[in-house]
């Protein structure tokens, strides 16, 4: 809980983060939170702002500072999310070692969900950042009077075991060069890109390269139509790319990511995508009358079965997080050429870089 030194950021030192996030961490300094690093272990009930079982002290949650005592009992870490549209996420993550050999679901001996008022002290939290982003809002020009209240949601993390003041997601807003205003739902505690801004240019240059890509493709129908995208995640390439071509086929193995996929399509009005849920490396089946495919793996890169796969497509768009891992794989696949490079600056003040790569294989028609 006592934080070290070199881990102390203050945001309006080294200017990372959005103003939402920068508004909550400024707050999160002051507020009466006190932290503990034990969770009070007992026999049955929850534990209560003082420690006791079963809600005894649950009027204790609120007023005089008692609310910063509960949202600190076990807090491990704090993690936010915002949006370009000011939206703000704040998730508390916990520690209870009671909750070890808990199943997802179940509860303990003689506990009801959320007996103890965390949610009622997690409404007070919201309350104090809600106010501290909308200050900051309005010291920053967002308005000449009064401005629309910030949205800013709360959740508690467990282990399996989670609590929504209010959403669990926040909704994400991007204009594109092609004239396009794109909605995406990201689900707390799933992937989403840390840098919106530079999210946004990598959008557009994938669009720009899937226009490129069409004069390559060959003659017949399907295969100047039809993309496979492996690793889709929450539907972000997806809705970009899905208007180039006649059919695109994304597949993701994360069923919270899958779901969160299809809600996405859905709000975009996009209906040539079908959504497959399955490893990337079983997803030879679905690569029928393909020509392109597209890859955003993790930081591991691709492993040898899926890197098979791509390998046997004449068009590839790879997306990296992990250069090295990148590295690898292009030079795993020597039947292929690079015909554009983009490297993305989507981790400021660190050593790591988000490149995009599109590939075509050797002596096939060329277009930049």
């Amino acid at each position: 809980p006592v934080a070290k030194a070199h881990s102390i950021v203050r945001p309006h030192e080294v200017p990372i983060y959005s103003p939402p996030i920068a508004a909550a961490l400024e707050a999160l300094r002051h507020l009466p939170i006190t932290l503990d690093a034990e969770v009070p272990m007992a026999a049955a009930g929850a534990p209560s702002a003082n420690g006791d079982v079963n809600g005894s002290a649950h009027s204790g949650t609120t007023g005089g500072g008692g609310w910063g005592a509960r949202i600190g009992l076990g807090l491990r870490s704090v993690q936010l999310q915002s949006t370009l549209s000011g939206e703000l996420l704040v998730c508390l993550v916990y520690f209870d070692e009671r909750l070890r050999n808990v199943k997802r679901g179940e509860l303990l001996p003689g506990e009801a969900l959320d007996d103890d008022g965390w949610t009622e002290a997690a409404r007070e939290l919201r309350a104090e950042l809600r106010e501290a982003v909308q200050r900051a809002s309005l010291a920053g020009g967002g308005g000449g009077g009064a401005a629309e209240e910030a949205q800013v949601d709360v959740v508690g993390r467990w282990r399996r075991r989670r609590l929504a003041v209010d959403r669990s997601f926040v909704t994400e807003r991007f204009e594109l060069a092609d004239g396009r205003s794109l909605t995406y739902k990201q689900p707390e505690g799933q992937f989403s890109n840390p840098n919106a801004p530079c999210e946004v240019h990598c959008l557009d240059w994938l669009t720009r390269q899937a226009h490129h890509m069409q004069g390559g493709f060959g003659s017949s129908k399907g295969q100047q139509t039809k993309l496979l995208e492996l690793h889709c995640g929450s539907g972000c390439n997806t809705v970009a790319l899905a208007p180039y071509f006649e059919e695109l086929v994304a597949v993701e193995i994360n069923r919270t990511l899958a779901e969160a996929a299809q809600e996405n399509l859905e709000a975009n009005g996009i209906s040539n995508v079908r959504l497959v849920r399955s490893p990337s490396a079983e997803a030879g089946g679905e690569a029928a009358a393909a020509a392109a495919v597209l890859v955003d793996p993790p930081r591991a890169g691709l492993d040898a079965e899926t890197r098979s796969l791509v390998a046997g497509f004449d068009h590839v768009l790879y997306i990296s997080c992990n250069p090295e891992a990148l590295c690898r794989d292009l030079l795993a696949m020597e039947e292929h050429e690079v015909c554009s490079l983009a490297i993305f600056d989507m981790f400021p003040y660190t050593t790591h870089a988000e490149c995009a790569v599109r590939l075509r294989r050797r002596g096939g028609p060329f277009r930049r």
